[in-house]
């Protein structure tokens, strides 16, 4: 099932900073909002999101794929994920925990809840800051051009991306 595009999650816990791929995240409520991101509990960015409360979501497109998949099969416990990816840290807007740079959009997120489902615990977060590039969105995902082609996860190193919106349309009955 592919709900959403792939995200980088960041988080950090004192000092330490980590950044990994998530491929299951989803919205899980318009008012209030919510997000939603599946953590497996061995993963370091499970610890630092659990310990500190926060995380951000940010979103990658197709020209950032290399480092999107190296950030989901390297470990944050073997070194640090933003130089083996080559991606780029910069300041959050408003929590203390990085963003990626090269992202189209960024959502700085606390914890609101958080539910174990079988192998993965469901961290609710509750957005605090929302940015994205205006060339990426502008009332949806703007897929036709580069800056919006967002990346979802196949299996294993398979990944697709949008390349094209289409509108649904219904016509209305005439009497």
């Amino acid at each position: 099932l592919q709900p959403s595009p792939v995200g980088l999650l960041t988080s950090q816990f004192r000092a330490d900073t980590n950044v990994m791929t998530v491929a299951w995240t989803m919205a899980v409520s318009l008012d209030p909002p919510r997000i939603a991101v599946a953590i497996h509990p061995d993963r370091l960015s499970h610890e630092y999101v659990s310990r500190s409360e926060f995380f951000a979501l940010n979103i990658p497109t197709m020209d950032t794929l290399t480092a999107v998949h190296r950030c989901g099969v390297e470990s944050g416990r073997d070194g640090d994920k933003f130089t083996v990816s080559g991606l780029t840290p910069i300041d959050a807007y408003e929590l203390d925990l990085p963003l990626v740079n090269e992202c189209v959009a960024h959502i700085e997120c606390g914890v609101v809840e958080r539910t174990t489902f079988g192998d993965h615990d469901l961290f609710i977060g509750e957005p605090i800051v929302v940015a994205a590039l205006d060339e990426a969105f502008q009332d949806r995902w703007l897929v036709d051009g580069d800056a919006g082609r967002l990346i979802h996860h196949l299996r294993a190193d398979y990944y697709a991306g949008l390349s094209k919106s289409y509108q649904a349309r219904v016509e209305e009955e005439t009497e």
